[in-house]
Order: C-alpha cells, then structure tokens, then sequence
C-alpha cells in the first residue's frame, strides 16, 4: 500500500531525473569553472516549477489513497446483533451500516464470516480488518427460523420491543412504532388496528396476522365524564371536531354522560365512529 505513494509514472521520471541532472550539472559548473566565470548556480525558477507540477500528485490521488489507509476500529462484535451506533463507533460508512441493518430488517443473516465478507460494499482492507473480531453466535438454519415464527403467538398490548422484532417482517424501526401508536391509542381492541401503523403495508400485516393476538383487559379507558378537552384530543381517534363535539354535548348533560349511547347524538359519530371509539370509553 505505501509503495503506491511513491510510484511514478514514465513522464514523472523523466522530470525527476531532469531536475538532477540540472542540479549536479549546475554544481560541476560552478566548482569546476574558474572563479572569475563563475556566476551563480541559479536553475530557472519557471523550468523548475513546470518540472515540479509535472511530478506532483493530483489531489483526487492522495484522497483515493488516504482513504485506503482509513483505519477501523473494530472490537469484538456479533453482525446479526451490533446496532448501528456500534457499527458506527467501529468506523464503518454511513452507506455500509445501512445496507446491513436493511439486510437484516428484511431477515437476512450472518451465518459466518465468509457471509460478512461478500457484504455489498465492503472493502478487502475493511473486511480484513474486523475479521479477527467477528463473533457470530449460534444461528438457526432458515428453515428453523420460519418454524419458529410460525409458532409464534405474541400479546401486542404487552409485548416490548425485544419480542415485536421477532414478527415475521418487523424490525427494530416498526417494533418502536407499533409501541408508540399502542401508547396513543391506550391499547389495541382488535389485530386490524395494526394497519394503523406508520409503516406497516399490508404485506407485512398479512405475516403477521396470524402470530399476533390482543388483549382487551388491557386497554386503558376514557372516563368521558370527567376527562379534559386536551387529554381527549391527545387520542388519534377523538381529535378536532369530534372532541370538540363531545365536550360540548357533555356541558349539556350537565357534565355526565349516563349512557355511551348518547353520544350517538353528535351528527359525525355514525355507526361505523361509534365502533372504533367504543371500546375506549368508560362513564363513571
């Protein structure tokens, strides 16, 4: 790698060994002529600015090699775990991390190193690098892996993180917002709901359909008689008119609510709204 630095071409050469030549030759002239023809040994400045930009690398050359040079630091890690932050910290390019957290969201995995290896876009020097350091835990062959999904049965009003992501096409990114679109809605009622979801297509929700299953109990309800304007209009299924509405209707039953049928009464909650709200609600 560093005799690259210092290989020149056949024009780079030829200047180099120009500018010797002019050098020894003006020195033998001097010391070798008479004193009173001496005059001083000046090689043309402009002779020797050509010569230099002709043996002077370009730019796009040095940044090509340095980054070459640019040197990991890799620690022991497992590729089918690391987070980008790790592969990060490790020195790996911001365009590498993506394409392997990306091969693993769509499932893919690393059963040795030879796997890590042929990566799209890793470089020989990076790969030789972080070799030594590659663990790979024990992985289950595919077919395992598929068995084991289909035996899956995960609780989505209770499930964290750790258990989402092993849903057939959920990854870390979708495993967060199914978390936070539960938080808002203070529960699922049904495994539709998951449709919801920024992110989920129906693909992804035709696999994991028949692995996941809700809880009711553990919904959190809406007492109607005594929540606040802005509490209710935190909830994706009240916001704007039809909170607006509900609390309006409410200051004219006196603050209380007796029967949820009554909010039937508010012209936009039609069947079809009164449905998807219902499960929430709770009148004490």
């Amino acid at each position: 790698m560093i005799k690259e630095y210092f290989s020149f071409s056949k024009n780079q050469k030829i200047a180099i060994i120009s500018i010797i030549l002019g050098i020894i030759l003006s020195w033998s002239l001097y010391y070798y002529t008479p004193s009173y023809h001496r005059s001083n040994p000046k090689i043309d400045s402009l002779t020797l600015n050509e010569l230099a930009l002709q043996i002077k690398p370009k730019d796009s050359f040095f940044k090509e090699k340095i980054q070459e040079l640019s040197q990991l630091t890799p620690f022991t890690f497992d590729p089918n775990t690391l987070d980008s932050l790790g592969f990060a910290k490790m020195g790996l390019r911001p365009k590498l991390i993506h394409t392997i957290l990306n091969y693993r969201n769509k499932g893919g995995q690393f059963y040795s190193k030879e796997d890590v290896k042929k990566m799209y876009g890793l470089k020989d020097e990076e790969y030789v690098q972080m070799e030594s350091y590659i663990q790979i835990n024990s992985v289950k062959n595919k077919w395992n892996q598929t068995k084991q999904q289909a035996n899956l049965h995960i609780e989505i009003n209770s499930a964290d993180t750790s258990e989402l992501v092993k849903l057939n096409g959920i990854g870390a990114k979708l495993s967060m917002n199914i978390i936070q679109y539960r938080k808002q809605l203070g529960g699922f009622y049904t495994i539709n709901q998951l449709n919801e979801v920024y992110g989920i297509s129906p693909e992804t929700f035709t696999k994991v359909k028949n692995q996941i299953w809700v809880d009711k109990s553990k919904i959190q309800k809406i007492n109607l008689n005594e929540i606040t304007y802005n509490e209710l209009n935190q909830h994706p299924y009240f916001k704007g008119n039809i909170c607006k509405e509900l609390i309006d209707l409410r200051k004219k039953k006196d603050y209380h609510f007796e029967n949820i049928e009554e909010i039937k009464e508010i012209a936009l909650i039609n069947d079809e709204i009164f449905r998807k709200i219902a499960p929430y609600i709770i009148l004490k």
